[in-house]
This record gives structure tokens, C-alpha cells and sequence, in this order.
């Protein structure tokens, strides 16, 4: 029981969470387990949901910790196990040089460094999970048109009319975040000069649940392992005109360019599905808390795919959030207070900021080709690829297994 006001003056919900993405709907399914009463705004009609039975061309590489979090909201039953790659293997290599680092799970007594899963698939399986959760009620279509911080409570004001009170308002609105610029929270951009095309492709040779990536002159081109051996979801991330080339291509003609760009390591392109591309920057807001108001995901922050840690942030970001309010409630505290959300910014911005920069720092090594950085690159993949501890470092950090976790995130040992 949420102790932020008198009985007969009780605010509408305790978290008002505006976006229904996949940040928005883990923190859902987490506060739901902690007793709060949730108001969920997602701007899309109910009727616009994602279609379960198309092939969303965004694959999402899932860690290990984000899955134990799924599984823990009752959102991996959800998920059809035909349609969930693992990856238990990783080959990273650059164009320039015969350099190369591989990893495997194995070694770390694990069976799987992450999953691979479709976009809508992942989020058709959230909104299972929380169907008939009676303490979340839906606005949607809810359109933000305000904010309003009072002192005890927060109070959104929908277009219709209709206004909706809380002790804390949640953005989970995506890098556009609406409610961040109403809240007046600095947000800064960094164009790459970068777009990433995504597409599911069908390979000559199967994967061997292995991702691979090849750092090209312009960009990174990754295979992510589907469930099917020879399906993968590849991400190109590369030069604006150089998208764009590739989207006005033939099929057979896009086949064979992402072919030769991966130098066929497996084989040929059978098929391939429908393209979508995006432009990439770095995003991130000055601070993540105002008065009774958090950002969780890409309204906090927006990271180069490089590394498919994206959802995975924000997937972090709603488990941190959660337990520091499921901490402050069973302290009788209120948890739109700033000294509660303080612990919230303090827990995840860091650790957030040194995964944007250290991804930003990757994207420009492997970018540029001015001497000696393609010698020094592979020199330096080689060397991390005999280094055993470094390299079991750097796949429990991928994985999520080392570090500041959640407990919701934590892996049972």
C-alpha cells in the first residue's frame, strides 16, 4: 500500500508510465509485483498494435540478465521458443588486417552468451504477460499535452481532456520524449553521420548459433543468429548514401552486396525480408530525474548498435528503477520524492554514460583508417583474443553478469 496521500484523497495510480515500448511495459510488469497501482499512456490505438505473425526486420540481441528480467515478469513463456535465436559463440574481425577476437560461452560455464529476438515478437510477448493485470490501467490512445509537478503528486493532462494524478511520472516515451521536453530536462545529440539498415536474411550456411561482426571502412555489418540455422537478422550500419544505395537495390542485388561485404563466411544469401533503416546518434539528457518525474531507456539515453546493448539499458534502467521505488515504499517514503530518484540517476547514469561513450569510442577506432589505426586495431583484437581473463571480462559485462545489477536481473547461480 502506497502511503503518498490520505486515504480519501488517494491520486489516480502511484506510477504514471507514459510509453507502452518494451522499457515501458518491463517496468510495468516489475511494479505490478511490488503492489503499485499503474497508469500506462501509449499514444498508439489499441488497434495499432504490431502484428505478431509478420517478420519484424529489427532483431534484438537479448542478454542474459534482460532475460532473467523477462522471466521474471512472466514475459519469456510468452516468447514462441521456435522464434528465440541463442547465440552461444561470437566472431569479431576487421576488413583492414587479419585481425580477430572470437568468444565462447562455454568457457564461462554458460550455455548461451544472449538470445536474438524479433522486435514485435518481444513486445506482443510483454503485452501477454500484463494482459488482465488489474493494477495497470490503460489510457490509449493517450496523447501527453501536459505536466504538472505539484508538491505532493504529479498530474498528466491528456488531449480528451482527461487528467490522470500520480505520485510519479515515468518517461518511457522513446529519444523524442514528449514528457522530458515538457519537463524542461536538457537533452544532447550527436549526429554519427551514420544509418542502420536491419533486414532477416536466409544463409547458404548455417550460423552455428554464432553472431559475427566485421568492422567494414564505413561502418559494421553483424549477423545475429535467428532460430532457424539459416536465418539471421543482420544490421548495417554505415554511410547515409551508402543506406540508401542499398535500399534502392534488386533483391538479387542486395543479396550478393551483403554477401561479398560479410566475405560469404556463410556461403550465399538464399532470400531476404523487408529493409527498414534508421539514422544513428548519440542521445543523452543532463539528468535523468526532475520533481516526481524519471526517464527510463531512450528518453534517457540513445547508444550506437554496435554492441546491441540498447534495449538492454532500458530494460536495466526499469529494473533499477523499480526496486528503488519497491525499496522506498516498504520504507513508508514516499517514491517521487528526489532524494529516492537521486539513488535511481546515481545507480544507472554512470553506468550508462561509460557504455554510450565506450560504444561512441569503438564506432570512431573502427571507422577511420588513417595510419597506424588499422594496424594497431587488429594488433589489438589479437591480443585480447589471447588474454582469457580479459576476454571472460568483457562477456560477463555483455551479458550482464558483472557489475551493479538488479536483482530482478540477477542470474540464479
Amino acid at each position: 500500500m502506497m502511503p503518498s496521500t490520505r486515504r480519501d484523497d488517494r491520486p489516480d495510480a502511484d506510477v504514471i508510465i507514459v510509453g507502452a515500448g518494451i522499457t515501458g511495459l518491463v517496468l510495468a510488469g516489475l511494479l505490478q509485483q511490488s503492489n503499485f497501482r499503474i497508469a500506462l499512456v501509449e499514444a498508439r490505438p489499441e488497434t495499432d498494435r504490431d502484428k505478431p505473425d509478420e517478420i519484424d526486420p529489427r532483431a534484438l540481441a537479448i542478454t542474459p540478465a534482460s532475460a532473467q528480467v523477462l522471466k521474471r515478469i512472466g514475459a519469456w513463456p510468452q516468447l514462441a521458443q521456435d522464434r528465440v535465436g541463442h547465440f552461444r559463440h561470437m566472431q569479431v574481425w576487421d576488413e583492414n588486417g587479419q585481425g580477430e577476437i572470437q568468444f565462447d560461452a562455454a568457457v564461462l560455464g554458460r550455455q548461451t552468451l544472449g538470445y536474438i529476438i524479433e522486435s514485435t515478437r518481444l513486445r506482443e510477448a510483454l503485452l501477454k504477460a500484463l494482459t488482465g493485470c488489474e493494477d495497470i490501467r490503460w489510457y490509449q490512445p493517450g496523447q501527453v499535452q501536459g505536466l504538472d509537478a505539484a508538491t505532493q503528486r504529479a498530474v498528466v493532462k491528456l488531449g480528451d481532456g482527461r487528467r490522470i494524478s500520480a505520485s510519479l511520472v515515468v518517461a518511457a516515451d522513446g529519444r523524442n520524449s514528449h514528457i522530458r521536453s515538457l519537463a524542461g530536462l536538457a537533452y544532447s545529440e550527436h549526429d554519427y553521420e551514420q544509418q542502420a539498415l536491419a533486414c532477416i536474411v536466409r544463409t547458404e550456411q548455417p550460423h552455428a548459433d554464432t553472431a559475427r561482426q566485421r568492422f567494414l571502412r564505413g561502418g559494421t555489418l553483424a549477423f545475429l543468429p535467428l532460430a532457424d540455422p539459416h536465418c539471421c537478422g543482420i544490421v548495417w550500419s554505415t554511410r547515409p548514401e551508402e543506406v540508401q544505395a542499398l535500399m534502392q537495390l534488386d533483391e538479387a542485388g542486395f543479396r550478393e552486396a551483403v554477401a561479398r561485404a560479410f566475405e560469404y563466411r556463410l556461403g550465399s544469401l538464399t532470400g531476404s525480408e523487408k529493409r527498414v533503416c534508421y539514422p544513428l546518434a548519440y542521445g543523452a539528457a543532463e539528468a535523468y530525474i526532475a520533481d516526481r518525474l524519471a526517464l527510463i531507456g531512450d528518453a534517457a539515453h540513445v547508444v550506437h548498435p554496435l554492441a546491441g546493448q540498447g534495449a538492454n539499458l532500458g530494460i536495466l534502467d526499469a529494473a533499477a528503477l523499480s526496486e528503488v521505488l519497491a525499496t522506498a515504499a516498504g520504507r513508508q517514503r514516499d517514491p517521487g520524492e528526489r532524494p529516492v530518484l537521486r539513488r535511481y540517476e546515481r545507480w544507472r547514469k554512470g553506468d550508462n554514460r561509460l557504455m554510450m561513450h565506450v560504444m561512441t569510442g569503438f564506432k570512431e577506432l573502427f571507422t577511420r583508417q588513417d595510419f597506424p589505426l588499422p594496424l594497431l586495431r587488429n594488433l589489438g583484437l589479437d591480443i585480447t583474443d589471447r588474454l582469457p581473463p580479459l576476454k571472460h571480462y568483457l562477456m560477463e559485462h555483455a551479458m550482464g553478469i558483472r557489475g551493479d545489477i538488479p536483482r530482478a536481473a540477477r542470474i540464479p547461480v
